[in-house]
């Protein structure tokens, strides 16, 4: 057996899961049994939100030892699945460690849907969560702009590389404004919080806080902890950014008046 081969693969699928938004537990438990194909009696994994260790050793090859650390994560099913399926066509011996390794880096290569189908995503989420809040339709229609802002911060913070949490306030900011701006023009017909609330779902990290919970409850505290930080992290980055942006609206605003 290939045992750099299967350490590559391990790394890879581990790689691959932790990008989309894996549960912690998950991502060692695919790595562990792969790695244990080699019928080694130690092989190792550690993971974290941010990387990983692998270790594979015995008396009859030299140790192998990789690390790995991921820095882009998002939320991919649809990799997930596909991942944990190769895994268990590779331990059921239903595939080879070559089939399985170019059929990993096919799915790290894929891009399922293009960026204008996450920005239109994005913008009909937010209306359609003010729909859900019971906001009427003149808030739906500004929700949608907002929503249009978010794409805009995002696509402009991707380009200058801008972490999560700074996107997260800046794309709050511009939401805060724009419906100070709605208020400001009609009136009652305005329902700040739900429109707030409506605009800003797209932001808040539902599945980070999802895994930080499952990951405590699998006993893995470490990656809990973590993972419940990033999640506290963003909301208060998204709370505080609609909260700067009244404020700057207000300030100006009755600066004019």
């Amino acid at each position: 057996m290939n045992y750099k081969l299967l350490v590559d693969v391990a790394m890879l699928a581990g790689e691959i899961m932790l990008q989309s938004g894996a549960e912690t537990y998950r991502v060692e438990d695919t790595m562990s049994r792969i790695l244990q194909i080699s019928g080694f009696e130690k092989t190792e994994t550690f993971v974290t939100p941010t990387g990983f260790f692998l270790t594979l050793d015995d008396a009859s090859i030299d140790t192998i030892t990789l690390v790995k650390r991921v820095e882009n994560r998002a939320t991919n099913l649809s990799n997930i699945y596909e991942v944990n399926n190769i895994s268990r066509n590779l331990c059921g011996s239903e595939i080879t460690l070559e089939d399985a390794y170019e059929k990993l880096k096919s799915i790290k290569s894929k891009k399922h849907y293009r960026n204008y189908i996450y920005y239109i995503s994005t913008i009909l989420a937010a209306l359609s969560f003010t729909v859900l809040l019971g906001g009427s339709w003149i808030n739906c229609l500004i929700a949608g702009l907002n929503g249009s802002l978010t794409v805009l911060t995002i696509v402009e913070m991707k380009r200058v590389r801008i972490n999560v949490f700074i996107k997260n306030m800046m794309a709050s900011i511009l939401i805060g404004i724009n419906s100070m701006l709605a208020l400001h023009l009609f009136g009652d017909a305005i329902q700040l919080d739900i429109l707030v609330g409506g605009s800003i779902m797209p932001l808040l990290p539902g599945v980070a806080l999802t895994n930080a919970i499952r990951d405590t409850l699998q006993g893995d505290f470490l990656s809990g902890s973590a993972r419940t930080i990033e999640a506290f992290i963003s909301a208060t980055a998204t709370a505080a950014g609609v909260g700067v942006g009244v404020s700057i609206y207000s300030f100006f605003a009755g600066g004019l008046l």
